[in-house]
Formats: C-alpha cells, sequence, structure tokens
C-alpha cells in the first residue's frame, strides 16, 4: 500500500529542485535589463559595395581634338566592352567598326564637331548588375579642309599629259608629301616606265619616262582621306579618275623660222606658217616643252591680266578665234588674221603663236589637252611653274622631284 507523502518530505522535495533551477539558469549571465549578453543581438551581414565597369576612351589624338582618321581606343576596368553607338550633334549615328576594342569610323570626322559615345560594358561584379552605360563627350579638332581633285579625269588627253593631283593649299612639310605620295596608286596599260614628282607644293604629278603611247589608258586612286596637309588642314576625301591617251599628235614651233610642223603618229601632216613673240624681256616666245592646257573656240584676250595694263601701247583687248592655252603666263596658239602678212617671215605678237582663221580652226579641230607644243628657237626659256611643266626636266632630273 503506497505510503501517503507527509509535509515534510514534499518540503524536502522542493528544496532539492530549487537548487537544480539556480543551476540551470547560471549558465547565462544577465544584463542590466534582464536580458542575456547585456541585451545585445548578433551583428548583421554588411552589403557589398558593387563595382561597376569603368570605361576608358583615348585616340591618336586627345579625344577632344580628334583628327579626321583617328580611331577609338576602349579600356574596361571591372569588365568588358559589349557595344559601341556614336552618335552627331543631331543624334544621327554615326557608322564604324569595331574590333578588338578599337572602334574605326567608316568616314572620316567631320572637322570642328562635337559628337557623343555610348558603350555598353558588361560588369565582372555580379552586384553591380550585368551592364553599366557609359557615356562619353568627344570632339573632332578646329581646321580646315583642303581641297584635291585629279585633273582631266575622264577626259581623252595628248600624249604630254601627266597625271595632275591638285591641291587648293600647299603641301609644304616634305613628310606630308611622302604621305601622301605613298597612299597614291597607279595603273597604266600598256606598262609604261614612270615616277611620281611634286611640281611644287600643290600639285603632285606622275609622268612616262618618254611621252605616253597612243591609246595608253590610266587610271589613279589615292587614299587620302584623313592625311595631314598641314598644321590645321586635311585631306578629307579618297581621289579617284582616269583618262585615256589618243594619236600620238605633237606641234613643233620653230620661233626663228615662223613656221609650224603638225605631227600624228610619227608623221607630218601639216606646215603652217606661223607669227610669235617680238623681241623684248616679255613679249619673246618662250622656248621649251609646253603643254595644251584648255581650248576655247573664242576668247577674249585682255593684256591687262598679263601685265600690260589700259593705258599702255601695247594693251589690247580682243576676241579671238581657236585659242588653244599653252602657259598660265598668257601664251596661246590662236587666228591672227590681222598679222596673216607677217605669218611666215616675221614675229610680232606679244608671245602667242598666230596663225590663219582657216589654219587655226584646223589645227584647234585636230588637238586636244595634253598634246606637245615643242617651241624652239628663242632665248627666253619655258620655266616649270608657267605651265604644265614636267617636261622642263630630263628624266634624272624628274625623278629627284619624288617625295618618296
Amino acid at each position: 500500500m503506497p505510503s501517503r507523502l507527509t509535509r515534510r518530505s514534499v518540503l524536502a522535495t522542493g528544496a532539492v529542485a530549487l537548487p537544480m533551477t539556480a543551476a540551470a539558469c547560471a549558465k547565462t549571465s544577465l544584463g542590466e535589463d534582464g536580458f542575456g549578453s547585456k541585451g545585445k543581438s548578433a551583428a548583421p551581414t554588411p552589403t557589398p559595395t558593387p563595382t561597376p565597369a569603368a570605361l576608358t576612351i583615348t585616340a591618336d589624338h586627345p579625344i577632344t581634338e580628334l583628327q579626321p582618321s583617328d580611331a577609338l581606343k576602349f579600356a574596361v576596368a571591372n569588365g568588358a566592352l559589349k557595344d559601341v553607338k556614336v552618335t552627331d550633334p543631331e543624334g544621327n549615328e554615326v557608322t564604324g567598326t569595331l574590333k578588338d576594342a578599337v572602334w574605326t569610323p567608316s568616314k572620316p570626322w567631320t572637322l570642328n564637331t562635337s559628337y557623343t559615345v555610348t558603350a555598353t560594358l558588361s560588369n565582372t561584379d555580379p552586384h553591380a548588375g550585368s551592364t553599366t552605360t557609359a557615356t562619353k563627350k568627344i570632339k573632332s579638332v578646329d581646321g580646315d579642309v583642303n581641297v584635291v581633285e585629279m585633273l582631266y579625269s575622264d577626259a581623252s588627253v595628248g600624249i604630254a599629259m601627266p597625271v595632275i593631283i591638285k591641291f587648293k593649299h600647299e603641301v609644304v612639310d616634305a613628310g606630308m608629301r611622302a604621305n601622301i605620295q605613298k597612299a597614291m596608286q597607279i595603273d597604266v596599260s600598256p606598262k609604261q616606265e614612270g615616277s611620281w614628282g611634286w611640281l611644287d607644293h600643290s600639285q603632285l604629278m606622275w609622268r612616262p619616262k618618254d611621252f605616253w603611247k597612243a591609246g595608253t589608258k590610266v587610271s589613279v586612286r589615292g587614299k587620302l582621306t584623313g592625311l595631314p596637309t598641314s598644321s590645321h588642314r586635311w585631306a578629307t576625301r579618297d581621289i579617284e579618275g582616269s583618262f585615256q591617251v589618243g594619236d600620238a599628235r605633237i606641234v613643233k614651233i620653230y620661233i626663228d623660222k615662223h613656221k609650224m610642223d603638225v605631227f600624228r603618229n610619227g608623221k607630218i601632216v601639216r606646215t603652217i606658217p606661223v607669227t610669235t613673240g617680238k623681241p623684248g624681256a616679255s613679249t619673246t616666245t618662250r622656248s621649251g616643252t609646253k603643254v595644251i592646257i584648255e581650248r576655247n573656240a573664242t576668247r577674249i584676250m585682255d593684256s591687262s591680266t598679263v601685265g600690260i595694263p589700259k593705258g599702255s601701247s601695247d594693251y589690247y583687248h580682243l576676241k579671238v578665234k581657236y585659242a588653244m592655252r599653252v602657259t598660265y603666263t598668257g601664251e596661246f596658239i590662236h587666228a591672227a588674221p590681222w598679222s596673216e602678212r607677217s605669218q611666215g617671215s616675221a614675229n610680232v605678237s606679244h608671245g602667242c603663236v598666230g596663225l590663219s582663221t582657216e589654219a587655226a580652226k584646223w589645227l584647234y579641230n585636230f588637238c586636244a589637252a595634253g598634246d606637245p607644243v615643242i617651241n624652239s628657237g628663242s632665248n627666253r626659256q619655258f620655266k616649270p611653274s608657267e605651265g604644265i611643266g614636267c617636261w622642263c626636266y630630263d628624266w634624272s632630273s624628274w625623278q629627284k622631284l619624288s617625295a618618296v
């Protein structure tokens, strides 16, 4: 039979339990507010600071002074370059190619122009998101265009016509002339020996060693876009052109004998009596190999354009027919009916070669720009700067005018 607990035994049992409870509580020290660890909870994990990709743009020149041919070079920290877009001031996209972190415009930068570059970058830091967009302003250099053209392109020309690459402004720097010349290519059919040469600082020419062979085809290309021609001027387009050489027509003028012989393909086809410039420092017709520069069925001859002013006893203002220019200084071959009595016997002009109207018309229809006009018999010499002067030089001297 179970024994009944007495009051004393219950008190004894409680006395044993209290120390156990006290021992368990003693494992946690109480703070002043009655909570464990002086009332502080565990510290939260800090949020990482994201490191997005950063972009740097450079070029061969400062990106606020880009020269026309400069490409943009991209460097990315903490990421990689995904895409590039360039826009002009009107928001139009500028075309170009991106390869190996280098963006090259399809056309040269327009001078004096600002652009906006927008680049998409992929981030290596996952906390920065997948991509970052970077925008930067760039600007082309303040400068001018040097206009360049190939003269007589698409024409049928004579055997003495060189390739003429004409610059509006002089290219004074020798290194710049060399770079321009290196950028030029020429194809000649049939092949003939020839050389580039700078007649002056604004005219690059290619002439054969001897006159062209009849029927020669010539084509020229020049990758000039972006090439500097001075400290503040650039060529901003490539150049391309061609011409075809016609028959071998040659005009020979014997100043002291007052006559002209005309040849086609090695055979003389006509002899014509002429008058040339009367004796004098500024009137004697120049000796040397000239080239027909242009032809005009009618032309006003005004002596004031060649230094003989109104009021001078030698002044003239005439409308002439069948004029063919052979110098920039005022020498022409043209009809001169007023001097027919002297043609074949005396030199009475101001420097031009005068023919009868019938003979001048025939010669005008026979010749073309680029035909050589070989003058002899005077002590006044034609100078290279006075016309298409590449034939003033022998072959060795011409080659020395190359910039390369």
